[in-house]
């Protein structure tokens, strides 16, 4: 689904700038309670990147804990991901974990234990337990299946009774 892409690429993009702001000279350490807006060209908030720790490790990657990041849409929170710990490889565009990850979003909400983020060819992956839960006051209509492509989509007509 495509707001999955969004929200973990999202996601991903601030945690690369939170790297990025860390030099070499910061490998071993830790930044505590870290918040990180982002903010658009109007200086309206898209996103915010929150968390217990960011810990540099060796070789570009950061440990996150407590990780949380909100993203938001005419000043409201429109999706959320949420996860107790992320391994973040910023030269390689890649997160991953075997913690739980939860990602709410204004129709639906993704939960699953285990997951790994491709930043080069923007797939999202869950390991296990995954599950889908969808509001029951979406549109029937989005759900209905798509033409093909040069075919019209008709309704099937209801049998004649004998």
């Amino acid at each position: 689904m495509n707001w999955r892409r969004a929200a973990w690429g999202m996601a991903a993009g601030a945690a690369m700038w939170l790297a990025t702001a860390a030099s070499a000279q910061l490998e071993g350490q830790a930044v505590k309670g870290f918040r990180l807006p982002e903010y658009d060209e109007q200086g309206r908030l898209v996103q915010e990147l929150r968390g217990e720790t960011a810990t540099f490790l060796p070789e570009g990657i950061i440990r996150l804990t407590g990780l949380q990041i909100e993203f938001f849409r005419e000043g409201q929170v429109s999706a959320r991901v949420q996860s107790p710990e992320c391994a973040f490889d910023r030269e390689r565009q890649r997160a991953a974990s075997k913690e739980h990850i939860r990602i709410v979003a204004e129709q639906a909400v993704l939960t699953g234990d285990g997951f790994a983020w491709n930043g080069e060819n923007k797939q999202f992956q869950i390991f296990k337990n995954a599950k889908l839960t969808m509001d029951s006051q979406i549109e029937s209509g989005l759900l209905a299946p798509r033409p093909e492509a040069g075919a019209e989509a008709a309704a099937p007509e209801p049998e004649e009774e004998p």
